[in-house]
């Protein structure tokens, strides 16, 4: 009896294993974070139980979200126990993704033709197993190796192949991967036109797969060549744009290598005190997930900094010391790339220093492994490498070929009959998105005009007041002028024209309220101008707390500003800052009102009244900007709930709300996000104390 009871628990758990593993296979590239927690909880139950599919399959994607974090020595410790499982259970198609992700990490230590040789692997059982996304993968990973060694034309043609075959299987993320390679290759031949246009299809492809470490790949790459360019505010919006985002994914590998394209932006425009911070951040990143040969790099650079006018003679030290770290790294791993530019910059810094024997040494050393990593004979093994594995498996390929090209035909009639089916979704779909997206333009314009409406009461009280008065006036300067008491009716005639300037000044506010208004209900050309941050922060605080009290009369609120009496005008698209600014501020006042009803009713079921419960607790709205080196910040901070740390990281998901149904869309933060990391290249942060106070900041580069 207790194993017929067993067995149902057994097969549910083993249901809910394989479901963990579905999902963190998907989620593996978009959501390597995520990924790595249902893989880990997989892999977990699968031992429990002894439930060797489950383990294995959790070991791979596992292993798989080590490597994004560059946590290479346990990547390859969980892969090997994962292909001994899938070799027991013949499973072609996931030995080949082992051998996938061996080439990756062995390229990753800079030994690259162990990485062709998995990758030829990979690439070989695929084609057996006829698993073309397996395929095409293999084949761009083929492509960045070889764009390693700088065999840049063997870089191109395997991206060639493989980008048909991903478009065919309609599979998004290989074909992202094979555009930014082809991106890559023509940033290494100096055709930078060529790989901007590669590198912006991939970033489109995967920003519609919502593949966030991707993106700030392609922001990276994107900043890398107007680095190379020489356009440096454009190479730094993309860098601020790619950290912004690895900052929330976690990508560390990613992260680092954007710090170190910042610290070379900063180098280039001579400001080596952010040049330097940058760096050094980089480097504490690339030394915490170990990647010594990012490292070297990174010493590479620092000794040429030193070496060059930039620090002059008293900072040659520094270069030798740098520049002897970058070698031991660069030896440990015989990242032979890197070892001859440290021999050269060796010699450079000790030819400077005066010391020409050891300049000519480390000269010599630089010419050998030059010659090494360049000349003929290192092309002939990896060429030799390449036939040994494609003429051993030429006459399985071709019948495998053949069999290809009956599926895909099979494949092109299935297209072409779901396409229409698709277009059609698609519409819907857009049309869809277009009806939220406006509903949430109309709620905020609703928010503004309620503000509108109390603001633009007092000016017109102002007037109709002075105007009841100076009426009254007009008959007492008749009675005056009829009395012939010309002193005293003077004196009328000049409280009239003073109440006539009052007028003049109200009527001119009530003007320029309207005129605001306009321009936030006008249809957005785009255009940015200079503008006024604390003007426009000032203007909308104030109307959104007028919103809130024309719904609520009772609502109060304490509003502190601290503005930067500094500030620039900043370049920026005014109507869409305001919708932003709109945004945070109503949510900051939702949530300070929300706390003060919670706080009125708990006190109240202890037996606190009201107006004793008020003093406890102060709805506070901050709304605060600066300007900090080369960006604008503006905070909005409130001291409501705060946000629930189970929940941040969605907030800024389309559709995510908190709200009940009916108040909110779940459309403002993300549209709020778009305008300004999308739409200005700047960031929008969160930070919170639960149960005390939220705050977030926006930040514009100048």
């Amino acid at each position: 009896m207790r194993k017929k009871k067993a067995e149902p628990k057994r097969q549910t758990l083993i249901t809910t294993i394989d479901g963990l593993n579905e999902k963190a296979w998907k989620l593996r590239v978009a959501d390597s974070t995520q990924a790595f927690e249902l893989s880990s909880e997989a892999l977990r139950l699968s031992e429990k139980i002894q439930y060797q599919k489950g383990k294995a399959e959790g070991l791979r994607t596992f292993g798989f979200c080590h490597i994004r974090i560059a946590q290479y020595q346990e990547a390859l410790s969980l892969l090997n126990q994962a292909y001994q499982l899938f070799v027991s259970f013949k499973d072609i198609r996931n030995q080949a993704v082992i051998h996938e992700y061996y080439g990756i990490i062995y390229r990753s230590f800079g030994n690259y033709a162990a990485s062709l040789e998995e990758l030829y692997k990979a690439l070989t059982l695929s084609r057996e197993a006829n698993f073309q996304e397996e395929e095409t993968l293999s084949l761009y990973h083929l492509s960045i190796t070889y764009k390693y060694l700088g065999d840049l034309n063997n870089a191109l043609e395997h991206a060639l192949q493989g980008l048909p075959i991903a478009r065919a299987i309609q599979e998004i993320m290989p074909e992202s991967y094979h555009l930014n390679c082809i991106g890559g290759v023509y940033a290494e031949m100096g055709r930078f036109e060529e790989a901007l246009d590669y590198y912006q299809q991939s970033l489109v492809l995967r920003q519609t797969i919502g593949d966030l470490w991707g993106v700030a790949g392609c922001y990276d790459n994107l900043g890398n060549i107007y680095l190379q360019q020489g356009k440096y505010q454009e190479a730094l919006d993309h860098c601020l744009q790619s950290l912004a985002i690895t900052e929330k994914t976690g990508d560390q590998k990613g992260r680092g290598n954007t710090l170190f394209n910042t610290g070379r932006i900063y180098a280039e425009w001579q400001d080596y005190a952010n040049a330097l911070h940058y760096l050094q951040r980089s480097l504490q990143i690339r030394e915490a997930v170990g990647d010594k040969k990012g490292r070297a790099e990174i010493y590479c650079f620092l000794g040429a900094l030193y070496e060059g006018s930039a620090f002059a003679q008293a900072n040659l030290q520094q270069s030798l010391e740098c520049l002897q770290q970058a070698l031991t790294l660069a030896e440990e791993i015989q990242a032979k790339d890197i070892l001859y530019k440290i021999h050269h910059n060796l010699s450079k810094t000790y030819k400077h220093a005066g010391d020409l024997a050891l300049a000519l040494l480390h000269y010599e050393k630089y010419a050998e492994l030059e010659k090494e990593v360049n000349n003929e004979t290192v092309q002939q093994r990896i060429l030799n490498m390449q036939i040994t594995h494609q003429v051993a498996q030429s006459q399985k390929e071709s019948e495998i070929f053949r069999l290809k090209n009956v599926e895909l035909a099979q494949l092109v009639e299935e297209v072409n009959q779901q396409k229409a089916q698709i277009e059609q979704a698609l519409e819907h779909l857009k049309a869809t998105q277009a009806q939220l997206i406006q509903s949430e333009k109309l709620a905020s314009l609703g928010e503004l005009t309620a503000g509108i409406a109390h603001e633009i009461q007092n000016p017109l009280n102002f007037v109709n007041n002075f105007s009841e008065l100076n009426t009254e006036l007009i008959d007492e300067l008749t009675e005056e002028l009829e009395q012939g008491n010309k002193d005293d009716a003077i004196t009328i005639a000049k409280n009239i024209k003073g109440n006539e300037q009052k007028i003049a000044h109200h009527g001119q506010r009530a003007s320029s309220i309207v005129k605001g208004m306009l321009e936030h209900s006008r249809t957005n050309t785009g255009v940015k101008e200079p503008t006024d941050l604390n003007a426009l922060a000032d203007e909308y605080l104030r109307l959104a707390y007028h919103g809130l009290r024309a719904k609520d009369n009772s609502f109060n609120a304490t509003m502190e500003t601290h503005f930067d009496p500094d500030l620039p005008l900043v370049s920026v698209i005014p109507q869409d800052i305001g919708r932003v600014l709109l945004n945070l501020i109503n949510n900051a006042f939702y949530a300070v009102a929300e706390r003060s009803r919670s706080t009125v009713q708990q006190r109240a079921s202890v037996g606190v009244t009201s107006s004793h419960a008020d003093t406890m607790y102060q709805p506070t709205i901050t709304v605060s900007t600066q300007k900090i080196d080369r960006q604008i910040l503006i905070k909005v901070k409130d001291n409501g709930n705060g946000i629930p740390e189970a929940i941040k990281d969605k907030i800024f998901q389309p559709f995510f709300t908190t709200k009940p149904t009916g108040q909110g869309t779940g459309l403002g933060l993300s549209l709020s996000y778009d305008i300004v990391v999308k739409g200005h290249g700047g960031t929008l942060e969160v930070e919170s104390a639960q149960s005390q106070s939220t705050e977030f900041l926006i930040k514009f580069p100048i």
